[in-house]
Order: structure tokens, then sequence, then C-alpha cells
């Protein structure tokens, strides 16, 4: 799942805990620190939900939704934080290099591996989800699985990267009518989270809307990109950084918060208006006030701040899209013919996870950065 905002940068010096770490100062590096190790826990939580661990006394500990969400909210925030300071610097959003930069950055990593699975397909002859293949191209299948039923097959995940893709094409335009009207943004975006929580309590209640389509519709995911946007408009401002920073005094409010964020995974699932209308309005909200406690913390000398700064994690947030996009053809195959090998799921489910950050670190190293590059110019 995409959310490389400028390309995040190895390393990031910690300041020393008698020095207060402040968010103008971590915002504005090309790196934002913290961030990569939000991702690699997201993309974690897809690995260890797909590979189908055995639930803890019946309870579903791992949630990939989550890390779902988690990607949507840190999407909206990043590219929002790109637009407005770019529209700070240069008095305007150049739509076209926003455009091609996205292109550049997506498109060849996923028609690579709609291809490649096609050809596998073929080669084995065996059944071609065709509809999903079309539609993964052109970026609507969420919408084509909202209305068909989400089939298994190795294109089931890209419904995520349709919206995201969605978003990418609409927001933009959007928020340059928004400033040039000098809207205040934060209220604006504030009332359309509110009249989408809205539309998704009356498509659940009242349409009786399936659980395929919330899942998967571009209107009712907005308000999870729309919250990351929100937190970034708020960020702009002098008020709202300062309150998080006091916010980031009390360092138990950090692990409060993701505790909240778990307790919600665990308890609010088992209806579509507790997954929905509870659990999936109250999620991106948590996400968005725990984003800019943990940019502070990784900014400390604490042992928090060094796993949050850990090259490891770093690395797996860096490649995190193609660790999504590809998992499903290269996790469940290593899986089966590891376990098939030794007995052992853990040893299974450990090597493949670690074989799709492999296949994701080779394509981004020799494929989608130097592809990237010639797209995008210098």
């Amino acid at each position: 799942m995409e959310l490389d905002a400028r390309g995040p940068q190895w390393g990031a010096p910690l300041i020393p805990s008698s020095r207060q770490p402040t968010l103008s100062a971590a915002l504005g590096r090309s790196r934002v620190a913290g961030l990569d190790a939000v991702r690699a826990g997201a993309v974690l939580l897809v690995l260890l939900d797909h590979s189908e661990l055995t639930p803890l006394w019946d309870i579903a500990i791992i949630d990939g939704g989550l890390g779902v969400e988690m990607f949507f909210v840190l999407s909206g925030f990043l590219i929002t934080w790109l637009l407005l300071g770019e529209n700070e610097h240069h008095g305007h959003i150049g739509l076209i290099s926003f455009y091609r930069h996205r292109v550049a950055r997506l498109m060849p990593a996923l028609f690579a591996y709609v291809g490649t699975g096609l050809l596998l397909l073929l080669v084995q002859d065996k059944p071609v989800p065709w509809g999903a293949v079309v539609s993964s191209a052109l970026y609507v299948i969420n919408y084509y699985q909202a209305f068909t039923g989400a089939e298994t097959h190795y294109l089931a995940h890209c419904w995520s990267l349709a919206i995201e893709e969605q978003f990418y094409l609409l927001w933009p335009l959007i928020l340059i009518v928004l400033l040039r009207r000098h809207e205040p943004l934060v209220r604006v975006l504030a009332l359309t989270i509110g009249a989408l929580w809205l539309l998704k309590a009356v498509l659940i209640l009242d349409s009786g809307a399936s659980d395929a389509y919330v899942y998967r519709a571009l209107e009712t995911r907005t308000d999870q990109l729309a919250i990351g946007c929100m937190l970034a408009a708020m960020l702009k401002s002098f008020f709202w950084r300062e309150w998080f920073e006091n916010l980031a005094r009390q360092r138990w409010l950090l692990w409060t918060l993701g505790g909240l964020l778990l307790l919600s995974t665990l308890l609010l699932r088992h209806s579509m208006i507790e997954k929905y209308l509870i659990g999936y309005t109250l999620e991106p909200l948590l996400v968005a006030l725990i984003l800019p406690l943990v940019i502070l913390e990784a900014q400390r000398s604490s042992w928090l701040a060094q796993l949050l700064n850990a090259q490891p994690l770093i690395l797996i947030g860096q490649v995190s899209y193609g660790i999504y996009l590809y998992h499903p053809l290269v996790m469940h195959p290593v899986r089966r013919i590891v376990e098939t090998w030794s007995g052992s799921a853990t040893l299974g489910i450990s090597t493949s996870i670690l074989a799709v950050i492999g296949m994701a670190y080779l394509s981004f190293r020799f494929f989608e950065q130097p592809l990237r590059q010639r797209l995008r110019g210098r």
C-alpha cells in the first residue's frame, strides 16, 4: 500500500532528552522519524492476519483491517502535508507533477504484479479472474468486489490500492478549490467526516448495504483518509502543534491510546454496526492522535525511540507498498513449501514473511526505483 511521501531517508538522529522535541522540527525533515515504523507495523499486521495465525482463546488478536486503517490515515496525512507545503512554498499545487509522481510510484509495480499473476495462471491452465484483472488495472476493483463479492485470488487485496488511487485522483483537485476559496480546512474536513459517518449509518441501517460494499467503497472509507487530511491541516497551525506537544509530555498517553486501539479491534467486530459505525469510526481517530505522539517520541532518547528508528523497521516501512502488493503470490507458496519440508507452521510463517520482505526490497531497489526515476525525470 502506497504511503511514500518523498521517500524516507536512512537513519534519524535522536534528540537528547534535555531538549524537548518539537513537531515543527520533525515535520520539517525530509524523513519524518517514526512514520516508517508505523508503516511497518501496519503491513506486518496485514501479513500476520493473512498468515491465518490461530486466534488466542478464539479471539482474533491480529487484525489486518487495522493495518489498512493505519495506511489510510497515514496516506491522507502525508499527501495533504506535502500538498499544503507545496502551496505554501510556491503559491500553487502542481497537479501534473503530483500525478506524474503518483503514476511513477504506483503503477509499474502494480502492472508487473497483475501481469505476473496472470501469466502464472495461464501457464498452469487455471481459471483467470478477468473481471478482477481488468478492474485492478483500472483501479476500480474495490467497486467490482463491492457489487460481485470478494472472491479469493491473487488480486483480492487490491481493493485498498484502488481506494488510495481514487483518493489521489480527487483530493488534490478538491484541495485546490478549497485553498483558492480560502476555506477553513480543518472545519470543512470535520464537517465532511461527520457527513460521511452519517452516510455510512444510512447505508447500513436504512438501505441494507452489504458488508462487501461498506468495507470496500470509496465513500465508506473516505472518512479514514479525511481524518489524516485533517490532521495535516491541524499541524500546519502552531496552536495544534503545541497542543500535541503538551499531550506528548504525558508519556503514558501513547500507551493508553494504543491499548484503546487494540481493545477496539478485539471487541468491536461482532456486527456491522459495531464494526463500521463504532470501531471504524473510533480507530482512525485514535490513529490520528497517535501519529504526532509517535513522531515526537521518535525524536527522544528512549528505548522506544530506538525501536521506532531501528533500521529493520525503517526498511520494512520503506518497502511496505511492495510487501502489501506482492504478499499473496509470495507468502502462501513459500509457507506451504517450508511447512511441507519442516513440519513447522511457525517456521513456515516466519520464512514466508521474510521472503515477502526480501522480494519487496529487491523490487524496490532494482525495478521500482530505477523505473520511477526515469518516469519522473530528474
